[in-house]
């Protein structure tokens, strides 16, 4: 049974059992015989009625056909309640608008036409009826009985017979217009509903971070891709000035400020913006945010974390001036060769001459040392420009770490207080590469890691596999670098050592770069630089030997 229909019939019960209950107490109250019993013979039928409607609710899963079957009871129980009332003087012919209205209300204009019309005939036979004698005046009734002429009875009849109608029309307007607006709402509501979850949606799923601040510039909310990007939880950053979120400073807040009066957007870029354990690059543009009237409520600050993107733009620049240098330099270099060569020759044939004095022969092995220098510097600059084409095999890139570092522990260029300290796991692993290449990395990043440490210290050297990379880092407590110096490190030329040539790390950056690699640098001036190499594990790994 529709919940409407459930709801009618208990208001019904409700105000007949109210009714009877007021009778008996004025009965009991009097303490004299009433003629009400009428009344209780109408809530009677009214209690029949309603074991009817339940059972027809039961038979009859129709909302109209319920509720109207309820309105026509009703009027059947009014047109007796009239009746026993005084008929044509009854003052409570008005109970015909009440199920007019009800069904103005729930079934609409048709359903209200179809009560008054009801009403009509109802209260229209039982008037003639009355009128012509044809249905006595119940003998308990209250009210006396007034002559009625043919006039008087037809302008009765016309005023309520206008009255039904007039009710059921304009109700049941007003019921349309109340239903029509209802499901324009619940249209709006639902779009709403949707627009709101789309907006949430999308402020939700964009990789930028976003933030709504204050006219005075305290954070209201944050994205989850904010939270990532900053490393803090929403409850941390809403409610904070923005002056603490390392965006601005309190001066530079107020000119952004006065800025935006003037301008659109704001957009800059930080460097070195602390989240959590790192220093981090953001670029973030600052807009105003108006009010769908076009009030200023605040303002937006979309931000992204552009380090990785920096580290790109870096190695690509890198790139470039390598070839770059590389192009314009390579012929130099053998013009170079050829005639350092010849000078070395001759020096070595006048070396010889026993007409030369000790200080002269002095000078000539100087001249030679140096001419030495100049050709090996010569030659790691041709194989910088120049590289040797790759052989790639299967080889174990463990072992042969674990080689390089034992040699490196019995070189010449390790003093006394130097350790090296070595964690290779899996002791054994195998990739596809250029064995000679991968190795002279491993050597140029470990002999630059002990050239960082003049007064002893200890390189650490670790190895992982995670997500199909073998990770090596190097790790010394050493002097550490600057940014300056960390952007430089791979750059031709640019050395932090007296007696380097400025090419082991850019020449390493290259083979790392040409076997699908990366090196990523992690320093800081007087406490050690960790660089980690990453490169893919094309091959499997074998079975670990003790």
């Amino acid at each position: 049974m529709p919940t409407d229909a459930r709801m009618l019939m208990a208001v019904r019960v409700v105000v007949v059992t109210t009714l009877v209950l007021a009778a008996l107490i004025i009965q009991y109250t009097v303490r004299e015989v009433l003629p009400i019993n009428y009344l209780y013979t109408t809530a009677a039928i009214t209690y029949g009625l309603t074991l009817v409607y339940i059972g027809v609710g039961q038979l009859v899963t129709s909302r109209k056909i319920n509720l109207a079957v309820q309105v026509a009871g009703d009027l059947v129980v009014e047109t007796f309640l009239v009746y026993f009332t005084g008929g044509l003087d009854s003052p409570f012919s008005f109970l015909y608008l009440v199920s007019i209205i009800t069904a103005s209300m729930l079934l609409y204009r048709r359903g209200g036409l179809l009560g008054a019309s009801g009403a009509v005939i109802l209260y229209g036979a039982l008037g003639d009826l009355m009128y012509y004698g044809v249905l006595p005046l119940p003998e308990q009734s209250w009210f006396v009985p007034t002559p009625w002429t043919s006039s008087r009875l037809y302008l009765n009849m016309a005023t309520n017979f206008a009255g039904f109608y007039a009710a059921a029309l304009l109700t049941s307007y007003l019921s349309e217009k109340l239903k029509k607006t209802s499901q324009e709402l619940d249209a709006n509501r639902q779009n709403l509903a949707e627009l709101r979850a789309l907006n949430q949606n999308v402020v939700e799923s964009i990789p930028s971070g976003l933030i709504t601040l204050s006219p005075d510039g305290v954070a209201t909310f944050i994205n989850p891709a904010g939270c990532f990007i900053l490393r803090r939880d929403p409850q941390s950053v809403i409610g904070s000035p923005v002056a603490q979120l390392g965006f601005y400073a309190e001066n530079e807040w107020e000119h952004a400020r006065e800025t935006l009066t003037v301008g659109t957007v704001v957009r800059n870029e930080k460097q070195d913006v602390q989240i959590g354990d790192e220093l981090r690059t953001l670029g973030f543009a600052v807009t105003p945010l108006n009010s769908i009237e076009g009030i200023s409520s605040g303002y937006t600050l979309i931000f992204q974390d552009l380090t990785d993107m920096k580290t790109l733009e870096a190695e690509l620049r890198l790139k470039d001036r390598m070839a770059a240098v590389g192009e314009l330099s390579a012929g130099i270099a053998h013009e170079i060769r050829n005639p350092l060569a010849a000078i070395a020759g001759s020096v070595q044939v006048l070396k010889k001459s026993a007409a030369l004095n000790p200080q002269e022969q002095r000078l000539m092995s100087i001249i030679l040392k140096e001419s030495e220098r100049l050709n090996k510097s010569i030659a790691d600059f041709l194989r910088f420009v120049k590289p040797q084409e790759k052989r790639p095999a299967e080889f174990d890139i463990a072992a042969s770490l674990a080689e390089t570092l034992e040699l490196l522990r019995n070189s010449p260029e390790l003093s006394a207080g130097h350790t090296i300290e070595g964690e290779i796991v899996p002791p054994t692993y195998t990739i596809v590469g250029d064995a000679d290449q991968i190795r002279q990395v491993f050597w140029n990043i470990a002999r630059n890691a002990v050239q960082a440490m003049p007064d002893g210290g200890t390189l650490r050297v670790t190895t992982f596999v995670i997500a199909d990379r073998y990770n090596i880092v190097f790790s010394d407590n050493g002097r550490g670098m600057t940014e300056a110096d960390q952007r430089r490190l791979f750059q031709p030329f640019r050395t932090n050592f007296p007696s380097g040539t400025g090419l082991g790390m850019a020449i390493s950056f290259r083979i790392v770069q040409e076997h699908g690699g990366r090196i990523e640098v992690s320093s800081h001036e007087g406490a050690g630089t960790a660089i980690t190499v990453s490169l893919p594990a094309l091959a499997r790994v074998r079975n670990a030997v003790a």
